[in-house]
């Protein structure tokens, strides 16, 4: 599909996620010291909506059971091989653009 727009840089603070809908489907963005990444908005878990999840460095901890989740890549913290889809992003003229 390509990169869509996702949300104004300046909404995601340096350290946090938003969630976001994109061509009708959750996905979480986040803010690590000024970069930007996405994945699933769903944990692996039981779907906890990762986008509302606290931001460590580059871990992000699911709201519902506090599974830790790579937000780089995508892989749970405690289990191998389990993983939430990334994909990337990029900033132009303060817009976050994800592509999906």
């Amino acid at each position: 599909m390509g990169f869509v727009k996702a949300i104004k840089a300046g909404d995601i603070r340096p350290g946090t996620a938003a969630t976001v809908t994109l061509e009708n489907k959750e996905y979480a963005v986040y803010n690590v010291d000024g970069d930007f990444y996405c994945t699933d908005n769903s944990c692996p878990h039981a779907d906890g909506p990762l986008g509302e999840g606290d931001v460590e460095g580059e871990i992000v901890y699911c709201p519902w059971h506090y599974w830790g989740i790579n937000i780089k890549s995508g892989e749970v913290t405690d289990i191998v091989g389990l993983c939430v889809k990334t994909f990337a992003c990029k900033v132009e003229d303060e817009v976050v653009w994800v592509e999906i």
